[in-house]
């Protein structure tokens, strides 16, 4: 377990993944809440915060190479505030369209940008637990999403949703504090100690003999950038990263979440109960993360974690389908549909065990320094563009399938599963200099331990802070 100081790093992690946990867990509990449907509902069922979220990505790329990953995530906390002002001051669909949007754009932003800037700052043996803390910040703010949609519920007429909605400003506002230099002065404090100072300038000399190394071999614009991670060098790491970050929509985790009130109305709860369980479905995330961060971060090998996790889905979604088709019907007997529910909870979990932090921390890793902005987006961007399809068919494949949909997703964990096995490389413990050497990137100094820190000019005597910023 990394030591108490690394929790400052939780300042940039919890504030960003918070922001996108909320903004993606409020919507579901107003749309539950009927003064809302009276007063806003029309006829568009376009989902405006996914394609913003896919808009919102695709620019996170160009912003944190030209402005900063520092000034990207303040951005993208103001878009965010301004957003749920937008959306609680709503008058009318189109101005709760516009704030949906606006929302998802800022959310695309922090998706590709946080876990990158958490990631280059995180010692490597470590990296697991530190960009784990983004998963756990989506999970309690899905949480306390769905409580504040289950107290919002008492209030009345339309406060009842504009109330739950501008709940989402204070994290954004924090976030918009800027807090980023305290959290690496704070990680730097973990680093400089005399028994990992030797350990710290290896680090230091790595990063920069491999950035300077890149930038005397790749020197590109951003759109010749992007163009290079479709090219025969990097395509694999593309496809990898686009792929974990896509399984988060198509293991079937999204659907369940945005459709969980039909399970609950199947089983004779609605309205406040429904509320009420959706809560507690939140919080079995956040036991999920907090199990990844005391028992599996930085312990369990990465691909292990993400074959085992598409397995252990594969079967939860197995026994809800054999609920679903076996008691789902039944108009009499309730418990086989509360069985159900009893496997959707497990499910959250289990996906909060196995993967709302992992496939942060793998994305994260995949690129080198000079593509890493932009591939994160690009993999934001294709699972942005998956969510917005999924929301869009999964209304008529249940009307049209019923129980028989979830075979989808039993069929695309256990193939994730396959693939995870046979083709992801295994990245624990290694700097993100020697994860690019896995995919055939040459290191342009030794590895971690092997590197004469004499020989290449570093002064021990020096402070740390002073070294780091000429990386």
């Amino acid at each position: 377990m990394p030591r108490l100081l690394i929790v400052g790093i939780a300042l940039v992690a919890a504030l960003g993944g918070l922001i996108y946990g909320v903004d993606s867990g409020i919507i579901g509990t107003t749309l539950g809440q009927d003064p809302f449907k009276l007063y806003m509902f029309g006829p568009t069922k376009a989902n405006a915060a996914l394609s913003g979220q896919a808009v919102g990505s695709a620019s996170a790329g160009y912003l944190a190479d030209k402005f900063s990953r520092k000034y990207t995530i303040l951005l993208a906390a103001i878009l965010a505030a301004a957003s749920a002002a937008i959306q609680a001051g709503s008058v009318n669909v189109g101005m709760m369209i516009a704030g949906r949007a606006i929302a998802g754009f800022a959310c695309g932003q922090i998706l590709s940008v946080v876990p990158i800037y958490i990631a280059e700052i995180s010692p490597p043996k470590q990296r697991g637990f530190v960009v784990g803390l983004q998963g756990m910040a989506i999970a309690c703010g899905f949480a306390i999403a769905n409580w504040i949609g289950y107290g919002g519920s008492y209030a009345s007429g339309n406060a009842q949703w504009r109330i739950t909605l501008s709940m989402q400003i204070p994290a954004a506002v924090a976030l918009a504090q800027d807090r980023h230099e305290e959290a690496r002065r704070v990680l730097l404090r973990f680093h400089d100690t005399d028994e990992d100072h030797d350990l710290v300038n290896q680090e230091i000399i790595q990063i920069r003999e491999q950035m300077n190394f890149e930038k005397m071999q790749n020197n590109p614009s951003w759109f010749s950038a992007v163009g290079q991670l479709f090219s025969r060098q990097y395509l694999r790491r593309t496809m990898t990263a686009s792929f974990i970050l896509t399984m988060s929509q198509l293991s079937g985790s999204q659907v369940i979440q945005n459709f969980q009130n039909i399970f609950y109305a199947t089983a004779g709860f609605k309205g406040q109960q429904a509320l009420l369980i959706s809560g507690i479905y939140g919080l079995m995330g956040v036991i999920g993360q907090v199990i990844y961060l005391a028992f599996v971060a930085d312990r369990w090998p990465r691909a292990r974690t993400m074959w085992i996790g598409s397995l252990v889905l594969c079967v939860m979604i197995s026994i809800c389908m054999a609920l679903s088709a076996v008691y789902g019907q039944s108009a009499g007997d309730l418990s086989g549909a509360r069985g159900a529910i009893a496997f959707i909870f497990l499910y959250s979990m289990a996906y909060a065990i196995f993967f709302n932090a992992m496939i942060w921390v793998l994305s994260s890793e995949m690129f080198p320094f000079f593509l890493r902005s932009k591939g994160v987006a690009v993999a934001v961007f294709i699972k942005a563009v998956v969510a917005i399809i999924l929301s869009q068919i999964t209304p008529l494949a249940i009307a049209a399938v019923s129980w028989r949909y979830y075979s989808l997703f039993i069929a695309t964990n256990f193939a994730a599963a396959v693939i995870y096995f046979f083709f992801l490389p295994e990245t624990s413990g290694k700097s993100l200099e020697e994860i690019a050497e896995l995919f055939g990137d040459t290191l342009a100094t030794g590895h971690i331990g092997e590197i004469d820190v004499d020989a290449k000019g570093i002064e021990l005597g020096e402070p740390l802070a002073e070294q780091r910023s000429r990386v």
